[in-house]
């Protein structure tokens, strides 16, 4: 069955191993969920309680939140790009500037031939 044929029943969802996760902040499973026809995207981060069982914290977002966060890392990212106002941990360095090359070092008319 090809994607573009696929519909999701709601109430459903899949959840995939976030393999591009770098922070503890950031979900161990990312995937989608249809509720009322609306396309939802899904998280979950994957915790211990207190008597050290495992159990999951779920966060769904709307398709209208997620355009809007998208929109707002676009803004961040071209500031910070196009402003040179860094708004990551390390401010961009400044390019090398090339070093003046020295004088060369010679005699006038000794070396000459003529």
């Amino acid at each position: 069955m090809s994607q573009q044929n696929f519909q999701a029943k709601d109430l459903t969802g899949v959840l995939f191993f976030n393999a591009y996760k770098d922070k503890d902040t950031q979900p161990n499973f990312k995937g989608k969920i249809t509720i009322e026809g609306k396309e939802y995207a899904l998280s979950a981060w994957e915790r211990k309680d207190k008597n050290g069982n495992n159990y999951y914290s779920l966060q769904a977002t709307s398709p209208d939140e997620q355009q809007a966060n998208a929109q707002s890392n676009i803004d961040r990212l071209k500031s910070a790009v196009f402003a040179g106002n860094s708004t990551s941990a390390a401010p961009a360095a400044k390019p090398a500037q090339p070093k003046p090359m020295p004088a060369p070092d010679f005699d006038d008319d000794d070396d000459l031939p003529f």
